[in-house]
């Protein structure tokens, strides 16, 4: 491996969920409920604050501004969510940036629980050097990026697919809202069908065919998080981010 050192990120407190996508399950004080499966423990806080993890995509090799690529595809795509919580009909060019979102928030979400992880590499310097180093998420997230198994949104034709957002009553998000359900075809081979993601509390986007009855979205939803669950004030059992991350330590 052959980098430069990259100059320090000045990013401190980076977000693993949106903070302008979590925003709309927050309370009149802008208060979430929050369970970090990671430290098995439940709690109320500032949307504004939660899921901040300090130079979480800062890369300890690589020389790439990983949090500011993600803050422009969040830029671009919040205002979509926005419009579409409000019921309007998105542009050709807006569906794109929801997408790009979407695969985003899914692709660090994989990460989420990394955040702590460390992998010891030798990096060959520009100058022939080599160093010994540890690898941060950022390098990993960034190394792995074209390896990632399943299907990526940007290549499934999403913007073209049948839009429709159901009303719901209260689910919650978190790092694994986006959801991908298969469908079998005539050749018994799997293909995703539909595409999920709250838009908010009481709002479902599903893109392509609708999903049959007796889903159990909320279960499927917590089984497809890595570390962060969020909801409104109230909405979750702040005790079951323990039962959870015992669960998944055994």
């Amino acid at each position: 491996m052959t980098a430069n050192r990259p100059a320090r990120n000045q990013v401190r407190g980076a977000h693993m969920v949106s903070s302008g996508y979590i925003s709309a399950w927050a309370d009149d004080k802008n208060v979430i409920a929050v369970l970090d499966l990671e430290k098995g423990i439940g709690y109320h806080k500032s949307y504004k604050k939660a899921t901040v993890v300090n130079y979480v995509y800062e890369p300890a090799l690589l020389s790439y501004d990983l949090e500011g690529r993600y803050a422009r595809i969040e830029s671009a795509g919040i205002p979509a969510i926005r419009k579409m919580r409000e019921g309007l009909e998105l542009t050709v060019g807006e569906r794109t940036r929801l997408v790009e979102f979407l695969e985003m928030h899914r692709y660090r979400g994989r990460y989420s629980d990394r955040a702590e992880v460390r992998v010891p590499a030798v990096a060959v310097m520009t100058d022939g050097s080599a160093n010994d180093v540890e690898l941060r998420l950022g390098d990993m997230m960034l190394l792995t990026q074209n390896q990632e198994p399943g299907p990526r949104l940007t290549d499934l034709g999403l913007d073209q697919l049948d839009w429709t957002v159901w009303e719901v009553d209260d689910i919650p998000t978190g790092d694994g809202a986006v959801m991908l359900w298969g469908s079998s075809s005539e050749t018994g081979a799997n293909s995703v069908s539909v595409v999920t993601f709250p838009l908010s509390p009481t709002q479902l986007l599903l893109i392509g065919d609708e999903l049959p009855n007796g889903v159990p979205f909320r279960t499927r939803l917590a089984m497809n998080c890595q570390r962060w669950i969020v909801g409104k004030t109230g909405s979750l059992n702040l005790e079951q981010a323990a039962v959870i991350a015992a669960r998944r330590a055994t």
